[in-house]
């Protein structure tokens, strides 16, 4: 019926000025039946209060939108937003979490708002997104644009969320998926949202074949100011890699065990798997590294062939990775700032290493030769008394297990170490809450 109105309307308008074309639309609409008219009003988006009262799934997530109106007055005035609301049941699952704790929830309210709208239909299956949220305390992050989420769409269709720690939250499928409101979508997840840790957690904690590439950062100095520094992507070899060329790096100075990490570090930028695709499609790529972007040997290249992505010549293995302070990329060989001008061997099996390979590590996985720098990973538990002034051990970092400037354990990151982390949220704009 509404087809048949619509091309009423279509003719009469060919001939007609933009005024008078007006005049038939409205003259067409009149003619509409009442409950075609009905259906018309049913399908605009209502206001975010009513939609979350009357979803049943979300009854803590709108308590706490009421016990804490604040984050409304947080959201963007354009562009759109998603809501990412965790169930009943998610927040069942954190018994832990303190819901009176208004700073708290705030923070984690903030972690689960992406600052635009997400539809989930219209995102290409296979990609992983790398979305910006409304979280920027400095207690939590130190991402200058939010603290990011990573979506992908699977090609079964399950759209999954990670998080800090490589915590994955899957959304609900429909009709519980791209519920509008005015002025975005709500996306209902089963598990609440990490927010990333530090590099010292995520490496030790959540992410073990990192150990070596760690406890070379301690060695040569690096480690923890690494974790304050603003916006980096870092491009970690795994404990193989570093097993496979021991006996080159061993003897290397704190400096020059420094320079070569340095290599793998690429300040001012965090870079997604899909920014890193894109830059592997243009011919010569390169991004500067901690070294300097004065010298050619101070930057890698980044290169792609077919889904594989290398830096120099060294494989992309895996990639977004999530910290407070940026993201990781796990790459399968050390790179090496004098070989600067390596590219990949696109017909063999695997990657050579850059360095002399170590004796007994010719199967070049490493797994014969012990993973170097990990004794210089500070302790952690079943520490042993200090023999000399405390100032001179290699202690843990005193900053919080998420916090970039926090100096206790105490709040949300103790929080997050008993329930495996929980932050969230971004804003929207003043959208009108409706129903209350």
């Amino acid at each position: 019926m509404v087809q048949v109105y619509t091309l009423l309307f279509i003719m009469q308008t060919r001939s007609r000025s933009v005024w008078r074309a007006s005049a038939t639309l409205l003259s067409v609409l009149a003619m509409l039946p009442s409950p075609i008219m009905a259906d018309i009003k049913r399908a605009e988006p209502k206001a975010l209060g009513e939609v979350l009262a009357g979803n049943e799934e979300l009854s803590t997530y709108y308590s706490l939108i009421k016990k804490n109106p604040d984050i409304l007055l947080q959201l963007p005035h354009s562009g759109g937003v998603t809501l990412i609301a965790p169930s009943n049941e998610a927040f069942n699952k954190t018994q832990s979490l303190n819901l009176e704790d208004s700073n708290l929830i705030t923070s984690l309210l903030q972690y689960h708002i992406l600052p635009l709208s997400v539809n989930v239909s219209s995102l290409e299956p296979g990609p992983s997104y790398l979305f910006p949220t409304l979280l920027t305390s400095s207690n939590y992050t130190n991402v200058t644009a939010g603290q990011n989420i990573l979506l992908s769409r699977q090609h079964d269709d399950t759209t999954v969320v990670t998080s800090g720690l490589g915590t994955r939250s899957t959304f609900f499928e429909s009709p519980d998926q791209d519920i509008p409101f005015t002025g975005g979508f709500i996306q209902i997840v089963d598990t609440l949202l990490v927010p990333p840790s530090r590099l010292e957690i995520t490496a030790r904690d959540a992410y073990k074949d990192l150990t070596s590439f760690l406890g070379a950062l301690y060695k040569s100095g690096l480690s923890p100011a690494l974790s304050s520094q603003k916006d980096i992507t870092i491009l970690a070899p795994r404990n193989a890699a570093f097993q496979s060329i021991a006996s080159a790096l061993d003897p290397l100075s704190r400096e020059d065990l420094a320079t070569v990490l340095k290599y793998h570090i690429i300040p001012d930028k965090v870079l997604s798997s899909s920014d890193l695709s894109a830059l592997g499609n243009s011919t010569g790529s390169s991004l500067a590294t901690l070294l300097g972007a004065d010298s050619r040997a101070h930057k890698v290249t980044v290169s792609r062939a077919g889904n594989n992505i290398f830096f120099n010549s060294a494989q992309l293995l895996q990639s977004d990775i999530l910290l407070a302070n940026g993201v990781i990329h796990i790459i399968d060989n050390v790179l090496n700032p004098d070989e600067f001008a390596e590219v990949p061997d696109l017909e063999a099996k695997s990657q050579t290493p850059v360095f002399q390979v170590s004796k007994g590590a010719e199967t070049r996985t490493g797994t014969r030769v012990p993973a170097p720098f990990t004794t210089w990973l500070p302790c952690t538990t079943d520490c042993p008394e200090p023999t000399v002034d405390a100032n001179t051990q290699r202690t843990a970092t005193t900053t919080g297990r998420n916090g970039v400037n926090s100096q206790t354990s105490s709040g949300m990151g103790a929080q997050v170490t008993a329930v495996a982390g929980i932050l969230g949220a971004v804003g929207v704009g003043v959208i009108g809450m409706g129903v209350m």
